[in-house]
């Protein structure tokens, strides 16, 4: 998947997605993420860095659905999902996955700041910069 690294020492999965946002990329990234995790081994932790993207059209319906499958077919033990925003557009976005996904086991935060993010994970925050 482009614009995602695996970063062992912190078993965690961040995604830098740029340009376009639509329900067909947001279906690739989740396709993503579940074969990543029935590979096994021990479970991962994600960051989502929405500051790339210029234009957003996923559907908020689409939205409800990933977050239902995700409830669904998530079996692991707990992990994070960050998601770091700027615009006003990803942030309400991003905010309603996190409220979809409220007592899941993949636990989702929202931030304007990426130490922030980096705290919450538990990561230097250099890890979730972009690659140069």
């Amino acid at each position: 998947m482009p614009d995602t690294r695996y970063h062992p020492e912190c078993r965690l999965v961040t995604w830098h997605p740029r340009g376009l946002l639509d329900d067909r990329l947001a279906d690739r990234i989740v396709e993503f993420m579940e074969s990543k995790e029935r590979i096994g081994g021990k479970p991962f932790h994600r960051f989502t860095d929405l500051s790339g993207l210029e234009r957003l059209t996923i559907e908020l319906d689409h939205v409800f659905e990933i977050a239902q499958r995700r409830r669904k077919s998530y079996r692991g033990a707990r992990v994070k999902s960050a998601f770091y925003a700027v615009r006003l557009i990803s942030l309400a976005i991003a905010q309603m996955y996190q409220e979809l996904m409220e007592e899941s086991a993949i636990e989702v935060g929202v931030f304007r700041d990426r130490a922030a993010a980096a705290k919450w994970l538990g990561v230097p925050v250099e890890t979730l910069n972009p690659a140069a």
